[in-house]
């Protein structure tokens, strides 16, 4: 092998390429981190890699034994030498690895640009993984059977593609120009490697697929949105393909909801580079504040943190971005009557509950139907999170006066007091938003739901006689409401029960499109 190609780089181990390596300057790139170094520094890692593993091989097999003058001897001593010397410590060590790797496959490999991600779990750097491949290249000459050389063939591979994939990891939390075509070429050697191993076909076509995804990142900021919505339908097509085979084999059935986040990144790409060709958004500005809604500080709750935490909820958030954006370009959101500049969203939930009422010979039981709103910013709230009652509109605090008569007769028809939050909340239709500002939301509907859990428990352990069932979320509605100095000011239907967390000094952390 030429000297030059066996130069390694000295961040992440990767063999360096040709191109780099025949030019005349005395620094080299590396393909796959995209790191510039010295030659000379190159070639200083590459001896001592080589050392350790000349020094590995010397002392697994016998004395006097050298793997460069393995041709002059025996295929029977080499195979015995193999089978007792190397192989069970090897064996260990290939499981090792491939264990690694699928527990590294079992994160999102990608993410959308202008936004981090958290590194893919890994057990070893790539430089590890690189090393390993090397000693294995070493050892190749000793494999005299095919069963033996097959399972080394496959570690070669799956350690190649563990590296790279490693390596991709890292730029996950780099922003730097052209971390997507690297990230796309590692994609798409990691998956040129698998192809030769029995098992990984379909991992082979995830990682083509995501090489075809980073490709089209690079495109979109690059200014091309037709190829990049190209690319990104190509690359999700790939993605939904390797999830039906990755279906029929169990053992790498811990990477499934991985590929779903996947996808559902690269529908937000192709619904962002979508409307940007039919339409005059930009994409860069829509793809900045996909970031920003991924990168909003939520407060420390050891109760919430777990929900606020979860992979999968930036992408129900980007779905209801993409509804904002599509409103933008023609498009509908579900917005209740009123004027107001700015349209603010909110969880309508459904909430029945009973109570008795009424004395001796008079008791009887009322059923009664609320509507409850939440602000679809009370995750921003720490107040919000330790206190239901602070982000919804507080129907058990603006009870119906009656008087003690009343309540002995049993004329009680409500223990809530509603005001117009139902009247207002079933106004509701499919509208364009016109010139309005729309107020992202940032809460799931899965915590809406817990949000209105925590407040019925804490309004039953007042009440005794109170009944509830389970609350349901309806649907997202905005509400149109007018700019005020200290955030958005409700209509004059919610009386009374203007929820808390409206005036908390969160609304400065809150995200609007104009």
């Amino acid at each position: 092998m030429d000297g030059m190609i066996e130069l390694r780089c000295k961040y992440c181990g990767a063999p360096l390429d040709r191109e780099s390596l025949e030019s005349e300057s005395p620094y080299v790139t590396c393909p796959c981190c995209g790191t510039s170094q010295q030659r000379v520094d190159a070639k200083a890692y590459m001896d001592q890699m080589m050392g350790q593993i000349q020094s590995w091989i010397s002392k697994a097999i016998p004395g006097g034994f050298s793997i460069t003058q393995q041709e002059n001897v025996d295929p029977i001593a080499r195979h015995n030498i193999y089978m007792n010397n190397v192989k069970p410590v090897l064996d260990l060590e290939m499981n090792e690895y491939r264990f690694a790797l699928n527990s590294t496959l079992s994160s999102p490999l990608i993410v959308l640009p202008f936004t981090k991600g958290d590194p893919a779990r890994s057990k070893h750097t790539s430089a590890q993984a690189f090393e390993f491949n090397a000693k294995l290249k070493s050892l190749e000459p000793l494999a005299v059977d095919a069963q033996n050389k097959k399972a080394i063939m496959d570690a070669e591979g799956l350690s190649t593609a563990y590296a790279l994939i490693v390596n991709n990891s890292k730029m996950l939390m780099d922003t730097t120009p052209g971390r997507f075509t690297l990230m796309s070429n590692n994609f798409r050697e990691s998956s040129d490697a698998l192809k030769k191993c029995d098992g990984y076909d379909a991992v082979s076509m995830r990682l083509n697929g995501l090489a075809e995804i980073c490709a089209a990142s690079e495109m979109i900021l690059n200014g091309d949105n037709l190829g990049c919505l190209t690319k990104a339908e190509q690359g999700a097509q790939m993605l939904a393909t390797a999830k039906t085979e990755i279906l029929k084999n169990p053992r790498l059935a811990m990477t499934l909801r991985a590929i779903d986040l996947e996808i559902e990144q690269t529908q937000t790409l192709i619904g962002v580079a979508g409307s940007s060709t039919v339409g005059d958004d930009d994409p860069l500005h829509t793809l900045e504040t996909i970031n920003r809604i991924t990168s909003v500080p939520y407060p420390d709750n050891r109760q919430w943190s777990p929900l606020l935490n979860r992979d999968d909820r930036n992408g129900e958030l980007q779905e209801y971005m993409g509804r904002i954006m599509n409103a933008k370009s023609g498009g509908t959101l579900p917005i209740c009557s009123g004027d107001g500049d700015i349209l603010v969203p909110f969880w309508d939930v459904d909430l029945k509950y009973s109570f008795t009422t009424g004395g001796l010979f008079n008791k009887k039981c009322v059923e009664v139907s609320e509507d409850i709103l939440v602000p679809a910013i009370f995750t921003l709230s720490s107040r919000a999170l330790d206190n239901p009652c602070y982000g919804v509109t507080d129907i058990f605090s603006a009870v119906p006066e009656k008087s003690i008569i009343d309540r002995f007769k049993g004329n009680e028809d409500s223990i809530s007091g509603g005001a117009g939050i139902g009247r207002l909340a079933e106004s509701a239709s499919e509208n364009q938003i016109g010139s309005r500002k729309v107020m992202v939301p940032l809460s799931t509907k899965t915590e809406a739901m817990r949000l209105v859990d925590n407040y019925m428990r804490l309004v039953s352990s007042n009440n005794s006689k109170l009944k509830l069932s389970k609350p349901f979320v309806k649907r997202l509605i905005y509400i149109p409401c007018r700019s005020g100095s200290n955030g958005p000011i409700l209509p004059e239907m919610f009386g009374k029960l203007v929820p808390a967390v409206m005036q908390d000094p969160c609304m400065a952390n809150t995200i609007v499109i104009e």
